[in-house]
């Protein structure tokens, strides 16, 4: 598993280590442009005053080896010759210059004779043919230029131990934070789900203390719910299978075979009953906002409306109910919804409206154009909520009083919460013709 700690060290530690490199470059360049500077203009000063004294006429005329050096001179002295050409005749030298010419032209340059890498500089003297060649061996050069640069850098090595201390100390010190957001997690409870406190916390760590704050609410509210849901569930459900179970019994005492018949249909009844109770409770259980960050997926208003009007037409035609649908022509009506959640929404409502409506009443569907969006519209001909009922309704189990139609009261609730999901609007209204309950739901529409 990898340490944020170890990789911050490491991390610093390169950085350190390249800035050092930098450093040593630019000081060993900048020593060797400062040197070389210095020892040129040695050379050159050095061939104007052995200039001065060649025309005196003190300097020997040598025709066989180089003048020996002194025993108490410096030991640098063997690095640093001169030469006295005359046409092509060695006049003069002196030092560890070699037998040949030191070079070929007068002014600066670089030589390497045999395994010596020599700097000279040439001096014409006025005199036909005659040139005072100056020259240093690179070597001393290369170990002052050498000198100088780790001088210079000894400080920075010298100090390296406490540079790695400082930035452990650093980097510790900077994951503190870290550490006490661990142990205040860490210490909670499971039901403990209280935001944290991000005012203290540095700027870098407060998008995590953020998302852990939205990951405990979502947390919290799927807790609450899945408690909803289980009292809810036992709640409800505990009398349709009393029921059950008192039905049965008839049925397995009765001695009449009518009496057992409508036992036996009112056990299927309260199964029934049961099954389409436990169906909207899973429906409410799963409704949850998405999480993912993924988009919303997109569907069609006025082909699922269609469909659905076209599947409920037998359960209309069987209480003479005429079921009707108006959708725009060519008009998708595309909302930001799945298409199985918008089934659900849409079926229920349609569910309510030909479940309450007379026999021989009518239920229209209107999908069509509203602002920005795509109004959806269930109207039916049934007795209508009353107005001080039409915000009740939507809670869970509730049912107005005078309700004889077999029920959950989960339908309004469940199409509440898909609507809260998906950033849409319902309200509920008078039929415009005559008694009768209209429902509109606002969608905004898909850009």
């Amino acid at each position: 598993m990898s340490s944020l700690r170890r990789r911050l060290l490491l991390s610093l530690s390169v950085v350190w280590t390249v800035i050092w490199i930098a450093v040593a470059l630019i000081a060993w360049n900048r020593s060797e442009h400062e040197v070389g500077e210095l020892m040129d203009a040695q050379l050159a000063q050095t061939a104007h005053v052995l200039h001065q004294i060649t025309l005196s006429g003190d300097l020997p005329t040598i025709a066989g080896a180089p003048q020996t050096l002194s025993p108490i001179g410096h030991p640098y002295e063997s690095m640093i010759s001169f030469q006295l050409w005359r046409e092509d005749v060695l006049v003069g030298s002196f030092g560890a210059a070699p037998l040949e010419p030191l070079a070929r032209q007068p002014g600066f340059s670089d030589q390497t004779i045999g395994t010596t890498r020599w700097r000279v500089f040439g001096l014409p003297t006025g005199r036909a043919g005659e040139v005072l060649y100056v020259a240093q061996n690179d070597g001393i050069r290369e170990e002052l230029i050498e000198y100088l640069t780790l001088h210079a850098l000894q400080p920075i090595l010298w100090s390296l131990p406490l540079t790695v201390l400082l930035i452990w100390l650093a980097v510790t010190d900077g994951l503190r934070p870290l550490s006490r957001l661990a142990r205040a997690i860490g210490q909670r409870s499971a039901d403990q789900l209280a935001p944290l406190d991000a005012r203290r916390a540095p700027s870098e760590i407060r998008p995590l203390i953020e998302a852990l704050n939205g990951l405990m609410h979502r947390l919290k509210s799927a807790l609450e719910t899945e408690r909803h849901f289980a009292a809810d569930a036992s709640h409800e459900l505990r009398t349709p299978f009393a029921i059950i179970r008192t039905h049965a019994q008839v049925a397995r005492r009765s001695a009449d075979p009518g009496e057992r018949a409508e036992a036996l249909d009112t056990l299927i009844c309260g199964v029934d009953r049961a099954t389409h109770l436990i169906a909207q409770l899973l429906i409410l259980s799963r409704l949850q906002p998405r999480t993912d960050g993924s988009g919303r997926p997109t569907c069609s208003l006025v082909g699922t409306a269609e469909q659905l009007v076209a599947d409920r037409q037998g359960a209309a035609s069987a209480k003479s109910i005429e079921l009707v649908c108006t959708t725009p022509h060519g008009e998708p009506g595309l909302v930001e919804i799945a298409s199985g959640v918008l089934a659900i929404l849409v079926g229920n409502l349609l569910d309510n409206a030909i479940k309450y409506s007379p026999t021989g009443g009518r239920v229209a569907v209107t999908v069509s154009a509203w602002r920005d969006g795509v109004l959806l519209c269930v109207e039916d001909a049934g007795r209508g909520i009353p107005a001080e009922d039409r915000t009740r309704v939507f809670d869970r189990f509730y049912r107005p009083a005078g309700q004889t139609e077999p029920g959950a009261g989960l339908g309004l609730a469940i199409v509440r919460r898909i609507c809260e999901l998906h950033n849409a609007g319902i309200e509920l209204l008078d039929a415009e013709d005559g008694p009768g309950l209209r429902v509109e739901v606002r969608f905004r529409k898909v850009v």
